[in-house]
């Protein structure tokens, strides 16, 4: 059975909603594993909205609900070093792999979160 799990779970204690919006303080987008699962954000005034959802998906990814009729699920694939031009230059990089799964009623044409 799907397990629905308050929204501190996934996004640290400071996490609040109203009707309206979502608060996440940065500051808790870090790993709950010890040791470590991941580096945690550093917060700082100019993150990148990059960087901000990277460590809100790895911080899902350690706490999702593992059970097998999970609406939404990531699963991790794995890694591999591959070389990209960054700044002119190729460089080596390593790729992290997910996979991410969203299970809703068939016949919906797009992923809709109202039914996740």
């Amino acid at each position: 059975m799907a397990i629905d799990k308050p929204l501190t779970t996934f996004f640290g204690p400071g996490a609040t909603q109203t009707a309206t919006s979502i608060t996440i303080l940065k500051a808790d987008l870090v790993s709950t594993r010890n040791p470590l699962g991941f580096v945690g954000l550093t917060a700082a005034a100019n993150n990148t909205s990059e960087s901000i959802i990277g460590a809100m998906f790895l911080r899902f990814n350690e706490q999702q609900d593992t059970s097998n009729d999970a609406q939404f699920a990531i699963f991790p694939q794995g890694t591999s070093i591959i070389n990209e031009v960054s700044d002119g230059v190729s460089k080596p990089f390593t790729q992290y792999i997910f996979t991410v799964r969203i299970l809703e009623p068939r016949l919906t044409e797009t992923p809709n979160p109202n039914l996740i």
